[in-house]
Parts: structure tokens; sequence; C-alpha cells
């Protein structure tokens, strides 16, 4: 999002000119999955979504989220243990909890990180690692 958040588009267009497999987030009511990008163009070229996000439509087929290795996080706080808010719908809660196997990177500036706890609750998924600009704030790897 264009709100203080950290912008992925030029990571996404570096993973695609690295031949990576790359599939972006798809919101449909409450409902989150995660579609292929083809290429940069197909990048560019997103039609955008009620928020002003780039979005596939939704003739695209869905990835399965268990077959997904990498994904990235976003979040508008985040604290030092791990803890994440988003945007109060849940999507990347509800995604995380069915692409178990994947490896949650959150990715946040330095403005996003609170001194103070977030709150939580048992339905939340922590990300594995939190990196901000000053790098890397919270890892799983460290516990």
């Amino acid at each position: 999002m264009d709100n203080g958040e950290v912008q992925t588009k030029p990571l996404i267009r570096h993973a695609l000119d690295e031949g990576k497999t790359v599939y972006v987030p798809r919101c449909d009511g409450s409902v989150m999955d995660m579609v292929r990008l083809e290429s940069s163009h197909d990048l560019d070229t997103l039609p955008q979504n009620k928020w002003g996000i780039p979005e596939p439509s939704k003739d695209r087929p869905a990835v399965n989220p268990q077959v997904l290795d990498f994904i990235v996080v976003p979040g508008v706080a985040f604290d030092r243990y791990g803890n994440r808010c988003g945007h109060g719908k849940g999507y990347y809660d509800r995604y995380l909890a069915q692409a178990k196997q994947a490896f949650a990177c959150a990715v946040c500036l330095n403005v996003q990180v609170l001194d103070t706890p977030v709150p939580s609750n048992s339905y939340d998924q922590k990300p594995h690692a939190v990196i901000t600009p000053s790098g890397m704030l919270f890892s799983t790897q460290d516990k």
C-alpha cells in the first residue's frame, strides 16, 4: 500500500528478472489467494483493486498455498517479539495458516517498529523474520 509501508514492486521486479517464480495476493471478500505473475510486464499491467493496489483479475488461477516456500508479509506495525498488526482483515493470518511450510518474512520501515508489544491473539501468525532498513529485527532462528 502507498501509505507508509515498504514498496515491494522493485523486489518483485528483481525476482522476476532473476527468473524466480513470483505470486502476488488477490483478495475477494474475506479470502486471499496468490496468483502467479508471468513477467515484469504482467506486474506493470495488473488492474488496481478498490484500495488502489495492483491485483490479478478473478479469472486467473490461484496457487495452492502449500507449494509456496517464501512469503513476503506486509503490516502496519511490528514489535520486537515478532508480532505484527495488519489492516485488520486477517488475510495474511488465514493464508499463512494454510502455508505452514513457507518461510514468512515481514518487511517494514523503521517507523513501523513499536517499543511496546503489538496486541495479538491466537489467530495471529507471526512471521519467521522481520526485516527493516536497519537490519533484521526478529527471527525465529534467534530462538
